[in-house]
């Protein structure tokens, strides 16, 4: 049986589904006692044991089997450490955490001995305001930053070059921004500095095995544009508008899945108007599509499925 995982980080919940849509069972609860989570900042499958990991952003790793089932909690500790974003298993001993607001943003990290391995890509703690967290395509990790227009494959033992992209004469080989001190504080200066030094901002990244998607704003068009990379033909196409007139990215920050087949995109109720038009759809999916429209109340975080052509 397929399930699928949503969280809901007020509730410090994991809401278990299967592909019908059809809810199963909910893991862990609010609270500070064994199997019980203050906050949750994100979770993860771990293909090397099978279990489910829940991180809590101040070091805390909770691990549970498939059934919901507590196991243990394990710690991120070392000197320097004050919080992570994300968490990947990178091989049996070997996990990655992504910190938005530290210096460093890559941490490599034993669990299971609780040592660190390795940290790297600099960054300035500003710049974590507008960063995502890593995505996962085929059992690898990849992560990518606001301005820097390099993806990189999480490796065994550091970061490793996946592609890059190429802006033409907005390309701009920085990994970092320099912010004044107000820049530093008031959201409003520091997007005025970035675009000062940088001509986009890149929102999201995905990629399958024949495209290469990304999200970005630029500056000189101030508008949301859409980046998509045939790596068969070799060629980008810059997309200000599509036909359909919708959104195709992280629009709230949703983690988007891609496959070569289709891409899965969670949209919220308020929001499915600008996802999706009639004109895209067939008449079962027009039925729907309108009682969703017609709900008095606000419904619970849509699944929309965009297949390739």
């Amino acid at each position: 049986m397929n399930i699928y995982r949503s969280i809901d980080k007020n509730q410090s919940i994991i809401f278990v589904f299967d592909k019908t849509g059809k809810f199963l069972f909910e893991i862990g609860k609010k609270g500070q006692a064994a199997g019980e989570h203050v906050f949750i900042q994100d979770f993860n499958i771990n293909p090397f044991s099978n279990n489910l990991e829940i991180l809590e952003p101040y070091g805390n790793v909770h691990i549970y089997d498939l059934s919901g089932n507590y196991i243990k909690t394990k710690r991120i500790t070392f000197p320097g450490f004050s919080v992570a974003h994300s968490l990947a298993a990178i091989d049996s001993l070997t996990h990655v955490f992504n910190t938005k607001y530290q210096p460093e943003k890559i941490i490599y990290f034993n669990l299971n001995e609780q040592k660190l391995l390795h940290q790297e890509f600099k960054e300035n703690r500003r710049l974590g305001s507008f960063s995502n967290n890593p995505y996962q395509y085929q059992g690898d990790w990849f992560f990518f930053r606001p301005i820097h227009p390099v993806v990189y494959k999480m490796g065994k033992k550091k970061l490793e070059v996946a592609f890059k992209f190429d802006f033409g004469t907005y390309t701009r080989e920085g990994t970092t921004a320099i912010f004044s001190e107000e820049g530093e504080k008031i959201l409003s200066k520091t997007i005025r500095e970035l675009f000062d030094q940088f001509p986009y901002l890149i929102q999201s990244v995905r990629h399958n095995n024949r495209y290469i998607f990304a999200s970005l704003f630029w500056k000189d068009t101030d508008h949301e544009a859409n980046i998509i990379y045939d790596k068969a033909l070799g060629e980008s196409k810059f997309i200000l508008d599509f036909t359909e007139k919708v959104l195709f990215n992280s629009y709230r920050g949703e983690e988007i899945i891609v496959t070569d087949e289709y891409v899965l995109m969670p949209s919220q109720w308020v929001d499915i108007e600008k996802r999706v038009t009639k004109e895209m759809l067939d008449n079962r999916q027009k039925e729907v599509f309108e009682e969703l429209l017609q709900a008095e109340m606000e419904q619970n975080p849509i699944l929309i499925k965009y297949w390739f052509k």
